[in-house]
């Protein structure tokens, strides 16, 4: 199979990638390992805020539903239950569908492959009804079961305090919110201000000490400053923050560079988010842990960039509309993450050693 563009991921970055590249008249594939394009946006209830210009306020699955059918009007070939696992010597990416590995010779690559959860490991961590933030979400909003009756939440960045209010508003009674650090960590303090209000409370400087159960999850020792409170749950979400899924990146041979604000190690890559194989860009999480605005925008960079390379719109149009993009990012994006991220782009164009990337 030949294809102008391969974009490997169909989360909001791979879609808005899609988008920019065949809204343009080039031959564009997506492959995603579900069996619906949308990523983590489906399973998304919460109004998203701030979006791109673009788009109006809307909640996760609701943008999931505009994105794909945005794509329907255009030539996008959509290969669903399907992942890459690895490249052949002539650069085509060899894709399966669990049964058949097949070529797809690309011109040009976007990979927006997102980010994966971390988990908060403490004694008896793998307990059923033991699982990450996300599990839970998609438990509650995309396959409507409840994971269980009485939760805490470990973790209180705003992925979890979104989670937290989640659980209340389903009837599951959100019993404490478990946070080693000092104070919470969301930067939306109103989402912490209205689970106060319901009466959940914040444990600060604290810690899961052990889990206890026969065959789940029953019991939590949680470590206070001062005294070890024991809890009776049968659910605990964990938050242990989102790192980028590189696997590609490496299978590619792209130079990488740690850069904290993003999330660690990630690939390098220009403002063009181009990286330093000349026909592989990046998008989303992928390019450093950021909110869906900033995701969003990302994508369409990615694939406006490469639609210039593909001569499918003028290098003088797609400097303009990238300039207004990188623009609505600083808007967007938190001031940290965005400082990082243009830390990382001086990396690239002047980097301080020749051979600072790892692979």
């Amino acid at each position: 199979m030949k294809t102008d563009v391969l974009i490997i991921g169909g989360g909001p970055a791979g879609l808005s990638a899609a988008i920019e590249t065949a809204s343009r008249g080039l031959d564009v594939t997506i492959v995603d390992e579900a069996s619906r394009l949308g990523g983590q946006l489906n399973q998304q209830t919460q109004a998203l805020r701030p979006l791109p210009s673009l788009y109006e306020s809307m909640r996760g699955f609701e943008l999931a539903n505009k994105l794909i059918e945005q794509i329907k009007d255009y030539n996008v070939r959509q290969l669903l239950n399907h992942r890459v696992v690895g490249f052949y010597a002539d650069g085509s990416a060899g894709i399966t569908d669990e049964e058949n590995v097949f070529p797809v010779n690309a011109k040009k690559i976007i990979v927006a492959s997102g980010a994966a959860e971390k988990a908060v490991a403490f004694p008896k961590w793998t307990l059923p009804g033991i699982m990450t933030i996300g599990a839970a979400q998609t438990l509650i909003n995309r396959d409507f079961v409840m994971p269980g009756r009485e939760a805490v939440i470990v973790g209180s960045s705003d992925f979890a305090m979104e989670t937290a209010i989640q659980l209340r508003d389903v009837g599951i009674r959100v019993k404490a919110i478990i946070e080693k650090q000092s104070g919470a960590l969301a930067k939306e303090q109103e989402k912490v201000s209205e689970l106060s209000r319901s009466g959940i409370p914040f444990y600060f400087n604290s810690f899961i000490k052990e889990a206890r159960g026969n065959g789940q999850v029953e019991q939590i020792d949680v470590a206070l400053p001062d005294e070890v409170i024991t809890l009776n749950v049968d659910l605990v979400c964990m938050d242990g923050g989102r790192a980028p899924i590189l696997d590609v990146f490496y299978q590619l041979g792209c130079s990488f560079g740690f850069q904290e604000e993003l999330g660690g190690w990630i690939p390098q890559y220009n403002n063009r988010f181009q990286t330093d194989r000349e026909d592989v860009f990046i998008a989303g999480n992928a390019a450093g842990i950021s909110t869906h605005g900033p995701l969003l925008l990302t994508g369409m960079i990615a694939g406006i960039s490469a639609s210039e390379e593909l001569q499918a719109i003028s290098p003088a149009e797609s400097h303009e509309i990238r300039e207004a993009l990188w623009k609505e990012i600083e808007l967007l994006e938190y001031k940290e993450v965005y400082s990082g991220r243009v830390k990382h782009l001086e990396k690239f164009a002047n980097p301080v050693l020749k051979d600072q990337f790892i692979y």
